[in-house]
């Protein structure tokens, strides 16, 4: 229990150390805002106990309605002080809550690729925000929150009041049962039966929630893949093959899988709820029964005036509500802070990439000499080497191929070489220099790369070319010229203003073949000493894609340039094509001389393809 405890407040220190940074009124607001929330019923059981003592008793008529002008005063000032202040309350709950998962995205975009990747790491913010969702998030955290300290100030302001039950009434009857009633010691022995109960349930509950956390751990996967299947049918970019192919049976099939192992957990749990609650109820009421049995007795005896019954009785209803609350709500909070924690997790982590120092001198003759020595790769969590032993050299302005079948590690090499990914074993150097020692941000600046898996944004066309908002509008069109799409891109209406994707509402839809050409467009903007094509032009045809090849060699003369491609129609005009085979280098040479070894790879790639090309 002891470690529990540690642990709770650990995360609890943590989750409120993020909103405080965040916002540093808010948590001292809510504070002042909740001890006067909680008083307002208090006011009026004060001050009825007064009026109605006043009325029984006979009191002078002004004393009485001096006592009703007090409880309407202070019922106003204090509801106009706390309305005001939940206002304030409920705008800063959007902001902090908006803020924490704008840190979430900024983090993740700040984290190694290598790590963000991961995925363990990727379980992490699944976790936190499946937990927010089923859960709550921040914002229902800071409505916990409020309404624990309600019910804190709310009991103490309870305990104040029934204090005086322990203070005995001077009697004449001395018979036991009328000194036991009287007598201080009974209230402690029923506070101390209530205490009891409140043990009882605060371990009941505790029960429930490791329950349901371990129903959420258990169900993590499940609960990805149902959204997964769920989201598929919302998703308009799926809908036509979804139809064409009839595969709504399918997706229906896979989210029935889904849900039924989580049914039966979910019924087993709620099993489990119905025993605990009705227990929970049973203590409730028993204890609920002797308490009040207590002042009822007392008021029979003549113990205690009308008024201090309806103080008492009131009073103890709140106490009790409180007290259920404050236990219930601190379940809540224990719970939800399991989930939140999450998200601190993974605002804590650190990137494990080196970061280096040194500048990338800029050179106008672009002379950079990147060198692989001796470098095998292997992923995260995985015992297969994806590169072997891979040693060459590239230069300045030469052109090189790179070819093999799927799975060869082509890809996987580009990723080294940007440094997404650090070697297993060996070392890449630039200019004779461990690439690990070059500043991170400078190093990537030398690299215009285009994916096979590259992505376009549901920004403008101008944005997506230059990749940032300001846009060198000259820049941006010669770059659309020069990939071949700019007369596309005139013809819109809205020009570069263009947006990209119905995420917006004027986005418009663009083909595969104009989007690989608007990618080749944004690596030719940032014109970079040395370009990269991961095979992105898979959307056109082989005569398309040479002539796009082609047009691309001459605009990128003056730099080194790397093609991958599964198709051969890009390296006849490469000084060198790499061919890979299972991790390794296989051959190295021209296309002249690649074709004369019958017996290689590449001669097997270039004939099985030979039909698709031009002379």
């Amino acid at each position: 229990m002891k470690k529990y405890f540690k642990g709770m407040i650990q995360d609890m220190s943590a989750i409120l150390r993020m909103i405080a940074d965040i916002s540093k009124s808010f948590l001292p607001v809510v504070l002042i805002t909740n001890i006067l929330q909680a008083a307002l019923p208090f006011v009026n059981i004060l001050f009825g106990y007064l009026i109605l003592d006043g009325i029984v008793g006979k009191h002078a008529k002004e004393a009485i309605l001096n006592n009703v002008y007090w409880m309407l005063f202070m019922n106003l000032i204090l509801g106009i002080l706390v309305s005001f202040l939940s206002k304030y309350i409920n705008v800063q709950k959007e902001y902090i809550n908006r803020t924490i998962h704008a840190r979430i995205a900024q983090k993740a975009l700040s984290l190694d690729y290598e790590q963000l990747e991961n995925q363990d790491c990727l379980q992490l913010l699944h976790k936190a925000k499946e937990g927010s969702n089923s859960h709550g998030d921040f914002i229902s955290f800071s409505s916990y929150l409020g309404r624990i300290m309600n019910s804190i100030m709310s009991l103490i302001y309870s305990v104040i009041i029934l204090s005086s039950l322990f203070k005995g009434n001077s009697i004449t009857n001395e018979s036991v049962f009328i000194r036991v009633m009287n007598s201080p010691w009974i209230v402690i022995l029923l506070f101390s039966l209530f205490l009891l109960a409140l043990i009882m349930n605060f371990r009941i509950l505790k029960r429930m929630n490791d329950k349901s956390y371990a129903f959420f751990e258990k169900n993590v996967d499940i609960n990805r893949q149902f959204g997964y299947f769920i989201n598929l049918g919302n998703n308009y970019k799926f809908g036509k093959d979804i139809r064409l192919y009839h595969m709504a049976g399918m997706i229906k099939e896979e989210i029935d899988r889904t849900m039924n192992p989580a049914s039966e957990t979910i019924l087993g749990l709620g099993k489990i709820y119905g025993k605990c609650n009705g227990l929970k109820e049973v203590i409730n009421q028993g204890t609920n029964f002797l308490i009040y049995g207590y002042i009822g007795v007392k008021a029979i005896l003549g113990l205690l005036t009308v008024g201090s019954v309806l103080k008492y009785v009131s009073t103890l209803m709140k106490f009790m509500s409180c007290v259920s609350e404050i236990i219930s709500i601190f379940a809540d909070i224990d719970l939800q802070r399991q989930y939140l924690k999450n998200y601190y997790i993974f605002l804590q982590l650190e990137n494990k990439k080196y970061e280096g120092t040194l500048p990338i001198e800029k050179r106008n003759d672009n002379d950079y000499e990147l060198e692989f020595n001796n470098v095998s790769f292997r992923y995260p969590n995985s015992e297969e080497m994806i590169l072997k032993d891979i040693s060459l050299k590239l230069k300045v302005g030469h052109k090189m191929a790179i070819v093999g079948r799927n799975g060869a590690g082509k890809t996987t090499f580009i990723k080294l070489l940007n440094r997404l990914y650090d070697p297993t074993e060996g070392e890449i150097l630039l200019n004779g220099i461990n690439i690990k020692k070059y500043d991170y941000e400078e190093y990537l600046k030398i690299f215009s790369v285009v994916f096979q898996d590259f992505k376009l944004f549901s920004f403008d066309i101008g944005q997506n070319v230059a990749a940032s908002v300001s846009i060198d509008e000259d820049k941006a069109w010669k770059a659309l010229v020069q990939a071949g799409i700019a007369e596309r891109v005139k013809g819109m209406e809205e020009g570069l203003k263009t947006n990209l994707y119905q995420t917006q509402e004027d986005g418009i839809e663009i083909s595969g073949g104009e989007a690989q050409k608007l990618a080749i467009a944004r690596a030719l903007y940032k014109d970079a000493p040395l370009v990269i094509l991961d095979e992105p032009t898979s959307a056109l045809d082989p005569v398309s894609e040479y002539e796009i090849y082609a047009k691309f060699d001459e605009l990128v003369s003056d730099k080194t340039s790397i093609y991958i491609s599964h198709r051969m129609s890009s390296c006849r005009f490469c000084d060198n094509i790499i061919v890979f085979d299972q991790g390794r280098i296989a051959q190295i040479g021209s296309h002249d001389t690649l074709m004369k070894e019958e017996a290689g790879i590449y001669h097997a790639l270039w004939s099985a393809q030979a039909k698709y090309y031009t002379a």
